[in-house]
C-alpha cells in the first residue's frame, strides 16, 4: 500500500511538474512579440469576422508569430465576444495582450475608403493637394502637421536626424493608399510614414555611404528622383553626385537644377512647383537650398522619393563620373544621360543635346 502511494505521489508530482513547466513555456511564447520593429502597421476588423480569422490575418501580416497561440490566449482570456470591428495601429514589437486590449476598445469608423496614388518625385506642398483632392482632409490640415516632424521622432527611428522644426519632406512613401474616408490628417500621415519605414528596411547602404545617415540618403534620393530620366539611370546619377561631394571636386557643389526649382517655389507662370524655363538669375538665388552656389547637400529632402532613387543614393554605381547631360534620343524612345569624367567632353555633350534640341 505504502509503495502504491509513493508511486502515485511521484506520479502527481512529475505531472505537477510537467503542468508547470507547460505553463511556463506558454506564459513565455504569450509574452513574445512577433519583432523589434516599432513601425505601426494599419490592421482592419471587419465586422463579422471570428477570432480565428483575426488571429490569421495577424500572423500574414507579421504581427504575431502564432495564430494558434493568439487564439489560445484570447479563449483563456474570455475576451473573443469583445473584440470590436474597427481599425488599429499594431507594430511586430507589441505582445498578443496589448493587441487584445486594444481590440477591446470600440473601434467602430467609416469602412468606405478612397484609393490615393502619390507619385514619386512630389514635394509636400502637391502631396497635400492629391489628399484635399479625396474631399479626407484640407490641404491646410495636412500641411500643418507634414511641416514639423517634431511630433513624430519618437514614434520612427528613421526621423532621427531630422532637425528640429525641419518638415517630413522626402519621408512620406509615394505610393497607392486606401484611405479611410474618416482618416484624420495625422492617420493619413502615419501611413505614409509607416510605408516609409517597411520599403527603407529593404535598402542597405554600400561602403560608399556607409558614413551617412538615413537624412543625408533621403535627401540625396531626393534630389536623384527629380534628376533622374529613368530608374536604371539612378545609380550613375548617385555616383556623379556623391562624387561631386569629394574634396577633389572643385567646388563641392552638386550643381542640380531641381535644389533650385525648389527654392524658387510656385510659378504662377507656369503653374508648378518644378519650373522648367530657369534664367540666369534663377540659378542665383540666395537660398540655402540653391546647390549652385552652396556647397554639399542642400538642407534636407527636396521631394518624395521612390524605393529605386533611395536604393541609387544609398547604393551608387562604382564609377568615376562627375558630369552628365541629357541625351538626344528619337521620340518614343526611354530618355537617358550621358555621363563624363571628362570637363571637355561634358562640354561636348552639351553642345550636341542644345544642337539637337533645336
Amino acid at each position: 500500500m505504502k509503495r502504491l502511494i509513493r508511486a502515485l505521489l511521484i506520479v502527481v508530482t512529475i505531472g505537477a511538474f510537467l503542468v508547470a513547466c507547460i505553463f511556463g513555456l506558454l506564459v513565455r511564447e504569450f509574452t513574445l512579440t512577433a519583432g523589434e520593429s516599432n513601425v505601426a502597421q494599419q490592421f482592419v476588423i471587419q465586422q463579422g469576422d471570428t477570432v480565428a480569422i483575426i488571429s490569421s490575418n495577424l500572423e500574414d501580416a507579421g504581427l504575431i508569430r502564432r495564430a494558434l497561440l493568439f487564439r489560445l490566449l484570447t479563449n483563456l482570456r474570455g475576451a473573443g465576444s469583445e473584440i470590436q470591428a474597427g481599425t488599429y495601429y499594431f507594430s511586430p514589437n507589441m505582445t498578443m495582450s496589448q493587441m487584445i486590449q486594444e481590440m477591446r476598445t470600440a473601434q467602430f469608423g467609416n469602412f468606405e475608403s478612397v484609393r490615393v496614388t502619390i507619385p514619386e518625385g512630389l514635394r509636400l506642398e502637391e502631396i497635400a493637394a492629391i489628399v484635399e483632392a479625396t474631399g479626407i482632409v484640407s490641404d491646410g490640415e495636412f500641411l500643418q502637421l507634414a511641416s514639423d516632424a517634431t511630433a513624430y521622432k519618437a514614434d520612427y527611428d528613421f526621423l532621427a536626424d531630422v532637425p528640429d522644426g525641419a518638415s517630413l519632406e522626402g519621408f512620406l512613401f509615394p505610393d497607392t493608399y486606401d484611405f479611410f474616408t474618416d482618416a484624420s490628417a495625422d492617420e493619413i500621415i502615419r501611413t505614409m510614414l509607416d510605408t516609409f519605414g517597411l520599403r527603407y528596411a529593404d535598402v542597405e547602404q554600400s561602403a560608399a555611404t556607409a558614413d551617412r545617415s538615413t537624412f543625408e540618403i533621403v535627401t540625396m534620393a531626393s534630389i536623384i528622383q527629380r534628376e533622374a530620366s529613368n530608374t536604371a539611370e539612378m545609380p550613375r546619377i548617385a555616383a556623379v553626385f556623391w562624387n561631386r561631394l569629394k574634396p577633389e571636386f572643385a567646388g563641392q557643389q552638386l550643381g542640380a537644377d531641381p535644389t533650385v526649382q525648389y527654392a524658387l517655389g510656385y510659378s504662377d507662370a507656369e503653374q508648378s512647383w518644378w519650373r522648367k524655363d530657369l534664367t540666369a538669375l534663377d540659378l542665383a538665388v540666395n537660398s540655402p537650398y540653391n546647390t549652385r552656389i552652396n556647397p554639399g547637400l542642400p538642407p534636407g529632402p527636396i521631394s518624395a522619393p521612390g524605393l529605386a532613387a533611395l536604393q541609387a543614393a544609398a547604393n551608387p554605381a562604382a564609377e568615376d563620373i562627375t558630369y552628365f547631360v541629357a541625351e538626344c534620343v528619337p521620340e518614343g524612345e526611354r530618355p537617358t544621360h550621358q555621363f563624363t569624367n571628362d570637363y571637355s567632353e561634358f562640354l561636348r555633350f552639351q553642345e550636341e543635346y542644345q544642337t539637337c534640341s533645336k
